[in-house]
């Protein structure tokens, strides 16, 4: 199983859930609003100087899944090559409760 942590701008948001939709009918994230940081483009923090803000997804899922996310993912940023778009995959194992 793996851990995808997909964090982009607020403006691909609907551009990003539409390719991972494409990618798997039973679409299931978590979704973080509000994330600041900077990567190779302007940073994002919220405030007047850098108004603009990145979202984040987690998706819990097969590698399977997750490389199909990854394929929607990339068709998405070679539409917006700008926009700050970064995909990581995380190894998991579920806990026993």
């Amino acid at each position: 199983m793996v851990r995808l942590e997909i964090i982009a701008n607020n403006t691909v948001e609907q551009d990003i859930k539409e390719a991972l939709g494409a990618a798997e009918e039973d679409l299931r994230f978590s979704r973080l609003s509000g994330i600041h940081g900077q990567g190779r483009q302007q940073p994002r923090q919220g405030d007047e100087v850098w108004p603009e803000e990145n979202f984040m997804l987690i998706i819990y899922c097969s590698r399977e899944q997750a490389l199909r996310y990854a394929a929607g993912i990339k068709a998405v940023k070679e539409r917006f090559p700008r926009e700050g778009i970064k995909v990581f995959a995380l190894p998991f194992e579920e806990m026993e409760l």
